[in-house]
């Protein structure tokens, strides 16, 4: 599916309207599209108060000018932002990719007012890439439902509405908006398990089936 605005505010609609939307700012592509598009639609949405959230998770060498580089951003296109910084220490027995998703969740959650609807950016390929990794946990139903859309989190609600997309469509956009955004080089990682089926799975599978992960995601829905 082609990625707009206006199909982003065709989501948006199925969902509660908040008090004001968060938008979890990575400074990423997926993130960045997320915010843009929502800038864009402003006028049109039921609540046009939006507000960014960067997380500086203090692991990378360059987290700092990525937070840099996110307020910037926010500021020339006239949106509030906070940036959070972490401080992170790893726990014998526990992966650091874990203890750092716990630790940014519980951060953006804290950062919520009343009625808040925190956005997430993770699309079509991060739900594929979400049932693979719970397929080989050996996970039940719940585990093979991948991310929710929708649920209540925090004082307000998380809401994926990027999840009909496809990373593809949303890299598209970003390059027709000439959109400027950093590459986190620990996504080559493919130490992490993520990282293995995105760049040694995923495109091995889709070779063969080239809507694998359309068809994958379509299976998470069905659970």
């Amino acid at each position: 599916m082609p990625f707009s605005p206006v199909a982003l505010l065709h989501e948006l609609k199925r969902l509660p309207v908040p008090k004001r939307y968060c938008i979890a700012l990575s400074g990423g592509c997926d993130s960045l599209v997320l915010l843009h598009a929502m800038c864009s639609l402003r006028e049109q949405l039921p609540v046009n108060a939006l507000h960014a959230m960067h997380i500086d998770h203090g692991l990378q060498a360059d987290s700092g000018s990525w937070a840099a580089q996110c307020r910037a951003q926010c500021d020339t296109w006239g949106v509030s932002s906070d940036i959070i910084t972490l401080n992170i220490r790893r726990s014998r027995g526990h992966s650091l990719e874990a203890q750092a998703r716990e630790a940014r969740y519980a951060a953006l959650a804290g950062a919520m007012a009343p009625g808040d609807m925190l956005l997430l950016a993770q699309h079509e390929d991060d739900q594929a890439e979400t049932l693979l990794l719970q397929l080989l946990r050996g996970s039940g139903v719940k585990g093979l439902a991948g991310m929710p859309g929708l649920i209540a989190f925090g004082p307000g609600w998380l809401a994926r509405p990027l999840l009909p997309f496809a990373r593809a469509a949303l890299e598209a956009y970003a390059r027709a908006q000439q959109l400027n955004w950093i590459e986190d080089p620990s996504n080559r990682d493919t130490a992490y398990d993520r990282n293995y089926i995105r760049h040694a799975v995923l495109p091995v599978l889709q070779q063969r089936w080239p809507a694998a992960s359309a068809t994958l995601a379509r299976a998470v829905r069905h659970q």
